[in-house]
């Protein structure tokens, strides 16, 4: 397998420098654990992190990788496929979401009984294959995030443009404030659009 015969020469590389996972993942700018999935064939470094490996033992890219250069690259590229329609079914499910409250909400008083339970019926259709979908992707999303220590937001986009593990980033809004509290802007997303919805239904009920 590519991902044990490129662990194998990282490690063969690394002890005969003497130097300890530890150390070696300071220099390449990612964690001990993995280093030690790369070692052990578990995942394979990103285009980024080959560049650092080959130059830190003063060699390119290409001797590192022999003939799996092309390999390594296309899994890089599904990876970063993987996350992208990660976050567009995301968006995806959110917006359903809200066109469905919307819409409800207009047809609730507008239509009949048995109207509003065929719109409702459609809606409900369009929540199921939106969430499929979005499911789908999120558990494919989950391997890669494992599989290449992606653990925030910031990190995710990062390796989806293509950035050096490490590297200085943008400064950027999107950057600074927006990405690395996520978590914060997201939940204020969902607050506001549902007290919004529900102020419409409220409205559409006292009309």
């Amino acid at each position: 397998m590519v991902e044990r015969e490129l662990g194998m020469r990282i490690r063969a590389l690394r002890e005969e420098r003497g130097v300890t996972q530890a150390d070696f993942a300071r220099e390449v700018l990612v964690a001990r654990q993995t280093v030690s999935n790369w070692e052990c064939g578990r995942t394979l470094p990103d285009v980024e992190s080959l560049k650092l490996i080959a130059g830190y033992f003063g060699i390119t890219v290409d001797e590192l990788l022999d003939a799996d250069a092309q390999r390594i690259i296309d899994e890089t590229a599904d990876a970063r496929h993987t996350l992208i329609m990660w976050i567009v079914a995301g968006v995806v499910y959110a917006l359903e979401l809200i066109f469905e409250a919307v819409i409800d909400s207009l047809v609730s008083t507008a239509l009949s009984f048995t109207d509003r339970q065929g719109v409702r019926l459609v809606l409900l259709v369009c929540r199921l294959l939106a969430m499929t979908w979005y499911f789908v992707w999120s558990f494919r999303a989950g391997k890669v995030r494992r599989d290449r220590d992606l653990t925030c937001a910031l990190e995710v986009v990062a390796f989806i443009e293509g950035r050096r593990p490490g590297a200085s980033l943008p400064d950027t809004v999107f950057y600074r404030w927006i990405l690395p509290y996520f978590p914060f802007w997201w939940t204020t997303f969902l607050v506001v659009a549902c007290a919004s919805l529900i102020a419409l239904f409220a409205w559409t009920r006292a009309v």
